[in-house]
């Protein structure tokens, strides 16, 4: 990863990170963050994985929100590779850009 993208995408992540302290994080916040860059979905995809890769890797727990009772529901598999392998399979899937709610919520470690 170059310098740029590199910085960049630490500053997704710390944007995140912060969010997070608040509340559950959803896809599609991360995808926001690079939505004023006008890149194409592969690229846009990319950056998005990226970020992931790196909350991950600071122990954030990928699932899905539920709504009876309200409340997040870790995917049974964490481990980082099946995490992005999952979410890049679903966004393929989707056929187009995650949007609110879709695919997968990440949650602060323990």
């Amino acid at each position: 990863m170059d310098d740029t993208r590199h910085a960049l995408t630490m500053r997704v992540v710390e944007e995140i990170v912060l969010e997070a302290k608040d509340d559950w994080v959803g896809l599609w916040e991360i995808i926001s963050e690079f939505m004023q860059f006008a890149l194409d979905e592969a690229t846009l995809r990319q950056r998005t994985l990226d970020v992931v890769r790196v909350l991950l890797d600071r122990g954030f727990i990928a699932g899905d929100l539920t709504r009876s009772p309200p409340g997040f529901k870790p995917w049974p598999d964490q481990r980082p590779e099946a995490i992005i392998e999952r979410i890049r399979s679903e966004w393929l899937a989707l056929g187009r850009i995650p949007n609110i709610g879709d695919i997968v919520h990440f949650d602060l470690p323990a």
